[in-house]
């Protein structure tokens, strides 16, 4: 499906900031791996061994409080209306990388598809293997550079960086953003993510200075 949007991409940069500030005492890195790469990324992953997804099985689930729940395999994703966009990464560790190139979904557009019921409040975002996930408000997840994205840098997404399907939330750190992907649950309530119950803050907004 063509879309008048999909070569335009949409610059959010913010300075990268370094040290950890206020974001958490208890960081138990026990079983935390991390990996770099040329590009600047180290990758992170508490996933024991890092998800290996099968492109022709692959579905995301998108359901919960919502009129119209429904799954959709990457062929059935990718041919939606997509965006580029140009976007910071910072980890909670300190590092960045700067002017990060996505592709994918609008977390906007697929909320709009499923029909979010009234009083929900919360997004769950759930990974492959059941370990990891997250959450954000509604409004939170609404923003317009939230992202489901699948191509990196012009290309399909590295099975380290969560290939098929990661969450981008460019305004907070990269723990609030899920990598593979698979499932997508609006709630009336917040399911506590893989770090906060480690101690690290729930709303990980990046600092303005």
């Amino acid at each position: 499906m063509d879309d008048p949007e999909r070569d335009q991409p949409i610059t959010i940069s913010r300075r990268r900031v370094l040290g950890l500030g206020a974001v958490g005492a208890g960081l138990g890195y026990l079983g935390f791996r991390v990996w770099t790469n040329a590009a600047g990324f180290r990758i992170n992953t508490v996933e024991k061994p890092t998800p290996s997804v099968d492109p022709a099985a692959f579905r995301l689930t998108v359901d919960g409080a919502v009129e119209r729940p429904f799954t959709l395999s990457l062929d059935e994703l990718q041919a939606l209306p997509s965006v580029k966009q140009i976007s910071d990464f910072h980890c909670v560790e300190g590092w960045g990388v700067d002017n990060v190139r996505w592709e994918g979904v609008r977390f906007q557009s697929l909320a709009e598809l499923a029909g979010v019921k009234k009083d929900t409040s919360f997004v769950n975002f759930y990974s492959e293997g059941d370990l990891y996930q997250d959450s954000l408000t509604l409004n939170q997840a609404m923003l317009p550079d939230v992202l489901v994205a699948y191509w990196m840098w012009e290309k399909p997404l590295e099975k380290r960086h969560g290939y098929p399907l990661r969450l981008v939330m460019p305004r907070m750190y990269g723990y609030k953003g899920p990598k593979w992907l698979k499932r997508i649950e609006f709630v009336p309530f917040r399911e506590t993510g893989y770090w906060e119950k480690r101690g690290w803050r729930v709303d990980a907004w990046i600092s303005r200075g």
